[in-house]
């Protein structure tokens, strides 16, 4: 009897993973699936959110960052007339301001962070730069400017960008697998563009326009030659390595639904893809990185958008080779995540409050001998 139901565990399993590969089909021969199963839920670190302080009299604020327990890094809407504020939480003083809005040199026009720890990856769409803020930098030198690092803007680019040694990395919009509308276009995930490429030739010529859906979360670690993508709506993480070739792909903990998609013919002849309705799947939404470690803010459930903060968040942890280490449930919707350096378990994150306003909140374990 055991021998039967190992043999049928490990069907379900190889179904799920088949079924589950409508993301993105094996790019490479020797690259593996793994399939993180839903224990990875049910057990999950049970965390309770606490208040901290931030300053909740801006009416500016959009995001929320904690460095090293000590720094709070806000993140502003264009009103506010620069991007980056930094405070001291101790004694709450304003530290500097970075990366001010305007259309002059080094002034951003439409701007989008990645926190990841120690750096900040800010992506002007406008202007086509990348921007990297050392946090220990600004801290240290009033006078610190932040890397910058130009894009091509032949390319198009419809998700955050990152830095990887001399070359730059974007998510390649036409990779796009959908096995109920038909769609199967698997140009590389990843594309590279480097000084001496610094407009790689990418195929256009496809069926299906998908630059408005499939997109997901590029993060990558120059030391360590390691790559990963995120979706938004798949539960996938695809790990790559140096040489942008798919190794591993995790699946789960949740299979979701396939995306309800709009498809409509342009007058070339090509199929414009669409997200349709307000219900649509969604996986991971976010990430940070601490120790080498992978913190991914999970969803794992099909939402509706007019009740999203209903639909409370996971903390997936990982690290770069892609094992699945633990993970842990808030009992809110998280929009941002940072790490505590001094406490084990412990976050910070963005929320909305009742008012629909950006809050910044503390989470701990529920369980204290956790």
């Amino acid at each position: 009897m055991k021998t039967f139901i190992y043999i049928f565990r490990c069907i379900i399993i190889v179904v799920l993973v088949v079924v589950m590969n409508s993301c993105s089909k094996r790019v490479v021969d020797d690259s593996i699936s793994v399939l993180l199963e839903e224990q990875a839920l049910s057990n999950a670190v049970p965390l309770e959110a606490h208040d901290v302080w931030y300053p909740f009299d801006s009416i500016y604020s959009n995001r929320f960052y904690v460095y090293a327990d000590t720094i709070l890094v806000v993140e502003n809407k264009k009103a506010a007339g620069n991007f980056l504020d930094f405070y001291n939480i101790r004694n709450r003083n304003l530290i500097a301001r970075k990366l001010p809005f305007g259309e002059g040199p080094g002034e951003l026009l439409f701007a989008q962070m990645i926190y990841e720890g120690n750096v900040m990856r800010v992506t002007d769409y406008i202007n086509r730069r990348l921007y990297n803020v050392e946090i220990d930098k600004v801290l240290s030198n009033s006078n610190y400017n932040p890397e910058l690092a130009s894009f091509s803007k032949s390319i198009i680019v419809t998700s955050a960008p990152v830095s990887y040694g001399d070359s730059i990395l974007c998510i390649n919009p036409f990779h796009y697998v959908h096995q109920q509308a038909g769609i199967d276009q698997q140009p590389p995930r990843i594309i590279a563009m480097t000084d001496k490429n610094p407009n790689p030739s990418i195929p256009m010529d496809f069926d299906y326009m998908t630059v408005n859906v499939g997109q997901g979360l590029l993060g990558a670690n120059a030391c360590l030659g390691k790559i990963f993508f995120a979706s938004f709506d798949i539960s996938s993480i695809e790990f790559y390595n140096s040489d942008l070739k798919l190794v591993k792909n995790v699946l789960g903990p949740v299979m979701l639904p396939e995306t309800k998609l709009s498809i409509s013919i342009d007058n070339n002849g090509k199929h414009d893809v669409c997200y349709k309705g307000m219900d649509q799947p969604e996986a991971y939404t976010g990430f940070t990185i601490f120790n080498d470690k992978l913190y991914f803010i999970y969803t794992g459930r099909s939402i509706i958008w007019d009740n999203v903060k209903d639909y409370y968040s996971y903390i997936l942890c990982f690290d770069w080779n892609g094992n699945f280490l633990k993970s842990y449930s808030a009992p809110v919707r998280i929009n941002t995540l940072s790490v505590s350096v001094s406490e084990p378990n412990v976050f910070y994150a963005t929320i909305k409050d009742e008012e629909n306003n950006p809050k910044l909140i503390k989470l701990t374990p529920t369980n204290t001998g956790e």
